[in-house]
């Protein structure tokens, strides 16, 4: 083999980064599902190496991807049966806030804010015409996003059976100067990939627990229903039990009933909904990559913010890899290469 396998022939190499190119552009539509797919191969790489040496590679990939679709349909099949067990509760608060809008004279706080309360009664009272609307716009989008989760599930199972001979076989090609690097930023994104997924699990349950004590005092009744359902809406970044929250304020607008208004805003939408996003999250994805909690905060929301849900995986992931490659060209070990405190190193 020579020393550098690029060298031999650059023609050969444009031609395939061109095709790689038009590839990209083709198929970019389905970019997302495959970043996923990706990114959560890489993290469920070691079982898949556990589960292989026993059973084969290629049944371990069949197995955890049927367990990866079988906790998918578990946490959406388990939503729907929470919003159905409490329908006629949610239906209730619907009704309280269809009939605050309603035009009275005792509405001061849409007068004060200018809104015209018969429109707004009106949209409410064909809230049966809207959710028809709501329902077929999307049963339109089934069929793509039923595609999409195709190419998602196929494509982790891929990434499960070939991803690891695919690497090595690109780790082989490399010339002798970036075998290292390369091997760094590799073990960067594989610690960042695993910090984001873990961690956003964790993200749901403290968001669960801390929405219990809240929910309990906010007096609404349906304690269980409602943490559960912020944890479940978290998984969602940012926005997820926020809905949750204003949705709430309204309703408790809808009854007068501003005790439950202030503790929305001031303890509801702080600690269930902010807390865990800005301070929980960087910090354990900090201890996890080694990099400042702010820098994480900056991945994870200007992420989310330029790219949409998949910079909630890029975000970080591009910081992590752009901060070791800093470290990288100024022959620094990084922030995680330290020894461990209590060690007998020096």
């Amino acid at each position: 083999m020579p020393a550098n396998p690029f060298s031999g022939d650059r023609a050969t190499l444009y031609l395939v980064a061109i095709i790689a190119g038009i590839t990209l552009v083709v198929f970019w539509q389905l970019m997302v599902a495959l970043i996923f797919a990706a990114s959560i191969a890489v993290v469920a790489m070691p079982l898949h190496e556990r589960i292989g040496k026993k059973t084969g590679y290629g049944v371990s990939a069949v197995l955890i991807t049927a367990l990866v679709f079988v906790i998918f349909v578990a946490v959406i099949a388990f939503a729907i049966w929470l919003l159905l067990q409490n329908q006629d509760y949610l239906e209730s608060l619907v009704s309280s806030i269809i009939s605050w809008v309603a035009p009275s004279e005792s509405n001061s706080w849409l007068s004060a804010l200018h809104l015209n309360q018969t429109e707004i009664a009106g949209m409410l009272g064909n809230r049966n015409v809207l959710m028809n609307q709501w329902v077929e716009s999307l049963l339109r989008q089934i069929p793509g996003f039923g595609f999409q989760l195709l190419v998602f599930f196929l494509s982790f199972s891929i990434f499960l059976y070939k991803g690891k001979e695919a690497y090595h076989s690109l780790y082989a090609m490399l010339p002798p100067e970036l075998v290292q690097p390369v091997e760094r930023l590799s073990m960067t994104a594989t610690d960042t990939l695993y910090a984001i997924y873990v961690v956003q699990l964790t993200i749901v349950i403290v968001t669960g627990i801390l929405a219990i004590p809240f929910f309990y005092f906010l007096g609404f009744g349906h304690v269980l229903f409602f943490s559960t359902l912020a944890g479940l809406l978290k998984i969602v970044p940012v926005l997820g039990p926020s809905i949750l929250m204003a949705f709430l304020g309204v309703y408790a607008l809808s009854i007068s009933d501003y005790s439950a208004l202030l503790l929305l805003i001031i303890i509801g939408y702080p600690v269930v909904c902010a807390f865990p996003d800005l301070y929980i999250r960087p910090i354990l994805m900090g201890r996890r990559t080694c990099i400042h909690p702010v820098i994480m905060w900056i991945g994870f929301f200007g992420g989310l913010y330029t790219m949409g849900l998949v910079g909630f995986v890029l975000g970080p992931l591009l910081l992590a890899l752009l901060i070791t490659g800093y470290h990288i060209l100024k022959n620094e070990p990084g922030p995680c290469v330290l020894p461990i405190p209590g060690s007998n190193e020096q």
